[in-house]
């Protein structure tokens, strides 16, 4: 390089500009990169406490909107059950600290003398039936909202006799898209009810619509089992499709929401171990599937609507999965949940409660217990007091200027 071209490359030194900003200088670079935080309850808050303009950013109802379509899937919180043998209920959290949820901050307030049942759970939503009122009540745990529904006469708890199978979820994306299930409120939201006949020879279901505020005609099918045995478990939603295990064996019963049409499907042809040992699933395929626990193995089955029987896909043996020194002759497995987001199964063994995600078979303890509950499966975007982290910030986070 010649001298006076050198000179000149000295005397011409590069000025700051917006071409040559940081990049988290730009909003809409830092934005993508905020849009890829983990969906867990601390991960916006702790984004919302570096400085003024990041917490803007993350406080902001479109980029919320942004980051639950990008995740589509809420977070399993945990898990609401019964509490003893009383009416009172509660929430065992499953995420790991920081993002573990004290049960304290999910708190139903009752009303002297009811007896709530907690039936349902789904788009973060809980549905209890009233056993001494013939009422259904739908609570928003994240919110405290309640709102109150008065069932129809055919379903008069009092009169008719309990109430089998009840179903609960949010009805918003009925009119919105590209609504995200995951922080649903009480505007738009939809109900589900089934009952036995007198005689047990039929089954009688009724959907119920916030924003009409009716109950729809009752609709119903004969069935294939004396009695139905729902145990306690809640629904399975596929598709628009809400589907029960009416039986212990694997009986299914499914209520098209949009046809509103019932429909019975068999159980497969195998050996049953007992109750609490089977429970419907939604496969990854969005097909409705059976997993089927024996002492030391399960198995799985799906249904296939094209031959219209069950169709056995694989059997997994539990000792490989489980961690050493678990006495695998004397786990005696019993399902107490199923989250049909994640699959995820919520199974008693000797030792303790344990999840069990199905795709990947891992294992991961929850608590010691000997209690044996329906547990029923919440999820949600809970944001963590966003709007008061100035004030409500979890423990061990600080907010910057």
């Amino acid at each position: 390089m010649d001298r006076h071209r050198r000179r000149r490359l000295e005397a011409s030194p590069v000025l700051p500009g917006p071409a040559h900003a940081a990049p988290l200088d730009d909003d809409d670079l830092l934005l993508e990169i905020l849009l890829r935080l983990p969906p867990q309850p601390t991960s916006l808050l702790r984004a919302s406490v570096v400085c003024k303009r990041w917490r803007r950013l993350v406080s902001d109802p479109g980029f919320l909107r942004r980051f639950r379509a990008h995740h589509r899937k809420p977070p399993l919180l945990g898990f609401i059950s019964l509490e003893g043998y009383g009416p009172l209920y509660r929430f065992t959290p499953t995420l790991d600290p920081p993002d573990r949820i004290p049960a304290a901050r999910f708190s139903l307030t009752q009303r002297p003398g009811e007896c709530l049942h907690l039936v349902d759970c789904r788009h973060g939503l809980a549905l209890f039936l009233n056993k001494k009122l013939p009422e259904a009540l739908v609570w928003n745990p994240i919110s405290g909202e309640q709102r109150r529904v008065a069932l129809p006469p055919e379903f008069d708890n009092t009169v008719q006799g309990d109430v089998r199978c009840a179903a609960v979820l949010c009805a918003a994306g009925d009119d919105d898209p590209n609504h995200v299930h995951g922080d649903c409120d009480l505007s738009s939201y939809k109900l589900a009810l089934v009952r036995g006949g007198q005689r047990h020879t039929r089954v009688f279901a009724c959907l119920y619509k916030s924003k009409s505020a009716l109950w729809g005609n009752l609709i119903s099918t004969t069935t294939i089992t004396d009695r139905l045995h729902n145990w306690g478990r809640g629904s399975v939603l596929i598709r628009n499709t809400l589907c029960w295990m009416i039986s212990e064996e694997g009986d299914t019963l499914q209520l098209d929401s949009d046809a509103q049409k019932l429909v019975v499907i068999e159980k497969p042809v195998y050996r049953c171990t007992g109750d609490f040992s089977s429970e419907i699933i939604r496969t990854a395929e969005g097909s409705l599937g059976l997993v089927v626990f024996t002492e030391l193995s399960m198995l799985l089955w799906v249904y296939s609507d094209e031959v219209g029987r069950w169709v056995p896909q694989e059997t997994i043996e539990l000792a490989s999965h489980l961690s050493p020194g678990v006495p695998v002759e004397d786990i005696w497995p019993l399902i107490l949940g199923y989250d049909e987001d994640h699959n995820v199964i919520l199974l008693r063994i000797s030792i303790g409660l344990f999840m069990i995600q199905l795709d990947s078979m891992r294992f991961k303890e929850i608590f010691g217990t000997n209690f044996i509950t329906s547990y029923f499966p919440y999820t949600s975007y809970y944001a963590s007091d966003l709007a008061t982290s100035g004030t409500d910030a979890e423990p061990g986070i600080s907010r910057s200027t």
